[in-house]
C-alpha cells in the first residue's frame, strides 16, 4: 500500500473520493472522516510547493529549492495511497445500504458533473497560466478558452483534467469493481473475510504481507510504465492505486481488520519511524534497487496504518467542525490548484524569498479554496457540479 507509482507520492465519506455519503451513527467511522479532510489538507500544502521544487509541475518560480523536496519526499510516500485506501473503505460503508446498481448510479451521478466542471471550466485557466509561462500569448483569456472546445490533450492542447485524474481513477476503481463487491457481499466472500481477518490476527507479521502485490507492481510495471495519470498506458499507478483501493475497501469489510489496526497503532508509527529513517538513508546514499523499492512501499504502508489507528482511537464522535469539513472538502479539492498555479505564475518573477512565496502560495489557497467552498453551499443548482449533493443534508 503502498506504493503508487504516480509519485505516491496523486473514511467512509469518500469512495467518490469524495463521497459525501451518509450512513448511521452507530456503523459510522469517524476517524476516516477526518483522517479524509487532513488528507485533502495535505494535499493542498503538497501542491502549493510543487510550484517551488525542481520536479516537473505547471507553473515555476524563479527560484527553485531542492531542500524543500527532502521535505515535500515525505509526504510524497502515502498522501495519495492514503486518500485510495480510505476511498476503497468509503465504498464499503457505501454500500451497506445500496444495491449495486443504485450504487453505480449513485457514483456516476457524484462524480461526473464535477469532473466535467473541472476539465471546461476549472481547469483551462491552469493551462492557460502555464502557456504564458511557456511564452505562448493569447489576445485574451476567452480566445485561449475556445481552444479548450477543440479537443486536443494536454500538453499540446488545452484540453485535460489535470488534478482530477484522482476522480477519474477512483470512478473507474468503483464501477469495475463491482463485481467483487458483489462476491465479498456473498456468503462465500463473508467467509473469506472473516478467514481473512483470523489469519492476519494469528501473528505479529501476516499483516506486512498486504503490501506484496503493491510491491510487486513497483518492482514490475514501475520501470516500464512511468506515471502519466492519463489511466490508458498509465499501468504501474493505475495497478498500484487500485490495490490500495481494494485493501481499503477489505478493512473496511471486516471490522476485525479496523480494530487491527487500532490495536497495534504504536508498532506501526514506531516501524513508520524506523523504515523513514532507512528511506531517507538510502535515498542520500543513491541506493536504489530492490532495497529503495521495499523502503518506499513499507513507509507508506506504515503510515497508512498508523494515521488510520491513531484516528480511529482518537475520534469516536461527530462534531459540527466534522460535519462542515467532510461536506466542503470535495469543492474545496476541485478549486485547490488552480488557485495555486495562478498564486504561482503572479509571483514566479517577485524579487523576494521563495518561502514567504511558498507561505503566500499555500495561504491563499487554503483562503480562496475555502471561500469557494463556502459559495459552493450556497449555489442552488449549481451544487452537483460542484462537487455537493444537490440538497444539503440536515445531518448524518
Amino acid at each position: 500500500m503502498i506504493r503508487i507509482l504516480a509519485g505516491w507520492g496523486s473514511g467512509n465519506r469518500i469512495c467518490a473520493t469524495i463521497d459525501g455519503m451518509e450512513s448511521r451513527a452507530s456503523t459510522r467511522e469517524y476517524g476516516l472522516d477526518v483522517l479524509r479532510v487532513f488528507a485533502f489538507g495535505v494535499l493542498i500544502l503538497y501542491h502549493s510547493g510543487m510550484g517551488y521544487v525542481t520536479w516537473g509541475w505547471h507553473v515555476k518560480n524563479n527560484e527553485l529549492s531542492t531542500g524543500l523536496e527532502w521535505v515535500m519526499l515525505f509526504a510524497n510516500r502515502w498522501r495519495l495511497p492514503l486518500l485510495f485506501f480510505i476511498s476503497g473503505a468509503g465504498v464499503a460503508f457505501s454500500l451497506r445500504r445500496r444495491t449495486m446498481g443504485e450504487f453505480a448510479r449513485e457514483r456516476a451521478g457524484r462524480l461526473l458533473p464535477p469532473l466535467l466542471m473541472a476539465m471546461f471550466v476549472v481547469v483551462p485557466p491552469q493551462i492557460y497560466f502555464e502557456h504564458l509561462a511557456r511564452g505562448r500569448e493569447y489576445g485574451s483569456y476567452f480566445e485561449f478558452w475556445k481552444t479548450v472546445f477543440q479537443f486536443e490533450p494536454y500538453p499540446k492542447g488545452a484540453f485535460s483534467w489535470h488534478h482530477m485524474w484522482f476522480v477519474v481513477y477512483i470512478l473507474v476503481y468503483a464501477l469495475a469493481s463491482i463485481p467483487l463487491f458483489g462476491w465479498l457481499r456473498g456468503e462465500a466472500g463473508r467467509r473469506f473475510l472473516s478467514g481473512l481477518a483470523g489469519w492476519l490476527e494469528s501473528g505479529v507479521w501476516q499483516v506486512y504481507l498486504v503490501n506484496v502485490p503493491n510491491l510487486i507492481v513497483g518492482l514490475t510495471l514501475g520501470p516500464r510504465f512511468p506515471t502519466t495519470n492519463a489511466l490508458i498506458g498509465d499501468w504501474a499507478n493505475l495497478t498500484g492505486a487500485w490495490l490500495t483501493f481494494l485493501w481499503g475497501y477489505v478493512f473496511a469489510s471486516e471490522r476485525r481488520l479496523l480494530d487491527l489496526l487500532e490495536r497495534r497503532r504504536r508498532e506501526f508509527l514506531i516501524g513508520g519511524v524506523l523504515v523513514a529513517t532507512l528511506f531517507y538513508g538510502l535515498r542520500m546514499a543513491k541506493v536504489g534497487g530492490l532495497a529503495g523499492e521495499l523502503a518506499s512501499a513499507y513507509f507508506g504502508m506504515t503510515f497508512i496504518f498508523w494515521l488510520t489507528g491513531y484516528a480511529r482511537a482518537w475520534f469516536r464522535s461527530d462534531s459540527r467542525w466534522l460535519r462542515y469539513w467532510t461536506e466542503g472538502v470535495f469543492p474545496l479539492y476541485l478549486i485547490h490548484q488552480t488557485i495555486t498555479v495562478a498564486l504561482v505564475f503572479a509571483m514566479r518573477n517577485w524579487e523576494m524569498c521563495l518561502w514567504v512565496k511558498l507561505g503566500l502560495a499555500a495561504a491563499g489557497t487554503f483562503v480562496g479554496s475555502i471561500v469557494f467552498a463556502e459559495l459552493a453551499r450556497w449555489s442552488g443548482p449549481l451544487r452537483p457540479w460542484l462537487g455537493l449533493k444537490a440538497t444539503p443534508s440536515a445531518g448524518r
